[in-house]
């Protein structure tokens, strides 16, 4: 297989590494030349990160070839983006053959304070020997270049010029307000980072001035540290990829200075400014690279420069001009074919016929960049990624009280990719179900199930788990429980060559702690999405840093669902007539002996059909009361559209069931002192107007509940609002997420960590 270009990068980077990912994709495809990603995980203090969403959705959308390394593949150009990602070698050999390795120096060698940041010849030689080819250094800009300049013994081959990151001019409409003249807008966008800021409050103030005729609009964020320095005509907004031209497009002044200990490599955000027409007032430094195309002052300049703009129309327009136009000169993806082929002859390179016909793009409506609208994350075609690079991942479930664990499990193993094989090892009772839905599946009895110390089982289970890695050559190892137990973290430990995820959901109650450090075990963190999120205030609702926070995560959606006429049949009830369920979860450690009774003789009393759902973990129960029609069901939410009225408890799976199900319910939360806070989850419910509350020591009020329940006005009610609720099933976005994980090359530490230790 050869492609013209393989881009080797690290698609959790933000800003300027990965635009310059994504612009040289979409132009390679534009223009003509064959291209691929082989994706890095190269910086570990990253892991919280999905890939950066308007590269994923050009990969998909452009179909562009997902690389594993395994694929024996040969390139004319290797570009590997940013040092950072190549600071370790991976634990595997890659089989990426190119004639040359251009490392595309995205951030600068030093700070600047003069520490350096990576090891030139430690990042030079890992490439060397990863694809066995000469590495070229390229700067992204004349800072990075005067760096490596400035280096006497050791500077690595430089390119001749400078590998500017490149704008697609379509994404960015120019403003075209009328130019200010006694009221301005002043802003900037950039991560919270302390060093994207001026060092001193005196800098601060003059950069971003408090003034009755100025307004300052900041999105991504400002640093903790800077918050009591703002003024009040500030406006902060959180960042958003698909929001970035229209924010620009609100701004007069783009003024942006920072620390003098960071060094800007290129400015992605600087040159999104002016492609948008913006007056852009910067430090003096960045003048070679910007030339006339923006302003250079000292921070304390930037209110006089601004007001000689306010009172000068002519000289706003003209410069508003100026930026566009050196965006257009030098950065504009049209430069693309007349860079790649200055490229090709300074390397000594054929180049692509393609590039025989430049400036003539190849179907370029097809490959035309993102509209701006939010994009929705959808993942790879099975055709992006090669036969070879098939993944078996290890799904481990505990044994809950109920079926979370293995249902959150399924729901996200049956969205993954076909190239994904997932396999089970639990210690759930229902594990029966877990085979019945075609997954394969081993069993492991509990330690209270077996009678035997939880010591001695977790080195039993340490051994078993292990074995199962080892038998299925396992990839990665997925984990649903609210603690990691020491059988699991002891293989853990002992195969930091396995990608290891952790499926953490929250509202856990206040008196249930943990051990912060915990979660830096493992490889990802994923907390699927509560409805009731606000009102989550438990320990794990304070460690969200580092963890990648998905949609509510279901096994069924609504597609899947059977018709009235078929799920009533499924269920042994008549379609024309109302219809409950009762589903009181496993009752194995809380007493609604009490409430069952007092609810199905309230629904009987209103002449509804009662389904009183049996769970699979329930003991055999022999209070079957007449009347009632008594069913094992799973999933219940398939057969939804011929239910009109749950009766159910509150845990994660049931109760996200109903409110994104647009099911009416009543929630009888589980408050046993081990559970999570299924209370605040049913009383969130009530006070939403998506379901009613019923504790368990409220039997009395059982008939009152249904009552209301089956009532006009609580159902038209419910209606309006829960037709009002947009549902992304964050299954998905899980499995996309470890499979981002699973198909990367990991060279996030050293090989002393990465490599199995049995």
């Amino acid at each position: 297989m050869h492609f013209d270009v393989v881009h080797a990068a690290d698609p959790r980077f933000y800003g300027g590494s990965s635009s310059a990912v994504r612009i040289e994709i979409q132009s390679a495809r534009q223009f003509g030349l064959s291209t691929a990603l082989l994706p890095f995980l190269g910086v570990s203090d990253i892991r919280s990160r999905r890939f950066e969403e308007r590269l994923l959705d050009v990969l998909e959308r452009q179909e562009v070839p997902w690389l594993t390394g395994e694929e024996p593949v040969e390139c004319d150009i290797l570009f590997a983006h940013n040092p950072l990602a190549f600071a370790h070698m991976p634990t595997r050999p890659l089989r990426v053959r190119s004639k040359v390795v251009l490392l595309s120096v995205q951030h600068p060698p030093f700070d600047g304070a003069g520490n350096a940041q990576y090891d030139i010849d430690v990042v030079k030689r890992n490439l060397e020997r990863m694809f066995g080819a000469p590495v070229i250094f390229a700067p992204v800009g004349p800072k990075v270049r005067n760096q490596f300049e400035d280096i006497i013994a050791g500077r690595p081959e430089l390119l001749r010029h400078d590998l500017f990151n490149l704008i697609d001019l379509d994404e960015w409409p120019i403003r075209t307000a009328q130019p200010p003249r006694e009221r301005a807008v002043i802003g900037r966008h950039s991560r919270r980072d302390l060093l994207k800021w001026p060092d001193t409050e005196a800098e601060l103030r003059a950069a971003y001035p408090d003034l009755g005729n100025v307004q300052i609009k900041v999105m991504g964020g400002v640093p903790d540290q800077i918050v009591p320095l703002i003024g009040s005509n500030w406006n902060i907004s959180p960042y958003s990829n698909s929001g970035v031209p229209q924010f620009l497009n609100k701004l007069d002044f783009y003024v942006f200075f920072h620390s003098r200990r960071w060094v800007e490599a290129f400015g992605i955000g600087i040159a999104e400014a002016m492609a948008s027409g913006l007056v852009t007032i910067l430090d003096p430094s960045f003048r070679d690279l910007f030339e006339e195309g923006a302003v250079y002052c000292r921070p304390e300049e930037t209110t006089g420069v601004v007001e000689r703009f306010l009172s000068s129309p002519e000289a706003f327009s003209a410069q508003s001009a100026a930026a566009r136009t050196l965006v257009e000169k030098k950065f504009s993806k049209s430069r693309y074919p007349e860079r790649m082929r200055a490229i090709y002859d300074e390397l000594g390179l054929c180049s692509p016929a393609a590039l025989a016909t430049i400036g003539k793009a190849v179907g370029a409506d097809a490959f035309s960049g993102s509209s701006g609208h939010a994009t929705v994350r959808s993942g790879p075609r099975r055709s992006q990624r090669s036969l070879m690079g098939r993944r078996r991942v290890l799904f481990v479930a505990t044994n809950g009280i109920g079926l979370g664990h293995i249902t959150r499990l399924m729901a996200i193993a049956e969205r993954m990719s076909p190239d994904m094989e997932p396999v089970f090892l639990t210690m759930s009772a229902g594990s029966s179900i877990i085979e019945a839905r075609g997954h394969p599946v081993d069993y492991i009895p509990s330690a209270p199930k077996i009678g035997v110390t939880d010591d001695s089982w977790n080195e039993v289970f340490a051994q078993e788990l292990l074995a199962a890695v080892e038998a299925f050559a396992i990839n990665s190892v997925v984990f649903d429980s609210n603690h990691p137990f020491p059988g699991l973290l002891k293989v853990l430990a002992a195969r930091p060559d396995l990608n290891w995820v952790w499926i953490r959901r929250g509202m856990w109650a206040s008196r249930h702690g943990l051990d912060p450090s915990m979660q830096h075990r493992f490889d990802m963190v994923i907390e699927p999405g509560e409805f009731a999120a606000d009102e989550d205030h438990g320990i794990t609702a304070q460690l969200r840093a580092g963890v990648i926070g998905v949609s509510p995560i279901l096994l069924v959606d609504s597609d899947d669902r059977l018709s009235r006429a078929e799920a009533a049949l499924a269920l042994g009830v008549d379609p024309a007539g109302l219809v409950a369920v009762v589903q009181l979860g496993s009752e194995r450690n809380f007493d609604v002996s009490r409430l069952r009774p007092a609810i199905i003789d309230g629904l009987l009393k209103h002449g509804v059909q009662v389904v009183d759902a049996v769970n699979p973990l329930a003991p055999k129960r022999e209070d079957h009361m007449g009347g009632t029609v008594q069913k094992a069901i799973y999933p219940i939410a398939r057969y939804f559209n011929a239910v009109d009225l749950m009766i159910t408890n509150a845990g994660y799976n049931s109760f996200h069931e109903c409110i994104y199900g647009g099911m009416p319910a009543i929630f009888v939360p589980n408050e046993a002192p081990e559970m999570d806070e299924q209370a605040v989850r049913a009383a969130y419910a009530q006070s939403s107007g998506l379901g009613l509350c019923l504790r368990s020591v409220d039997a009395e009020r059982a008939h009152e509940a249904i009552e209301l329940a089956l009532s006009e006005g609580f159902l038209a009610q419910h209606r309006t609002r829960a037709s009002r609720i947009v549902f992304a099933n964050g299954a998905r976005e899980a499995a996309l997420a470890i499979e981002e994980l699973a198909f990367s090359v990991r060279t996030d530490r050293g090989l002393g960590g990465s490599i199995a230790r049995v």
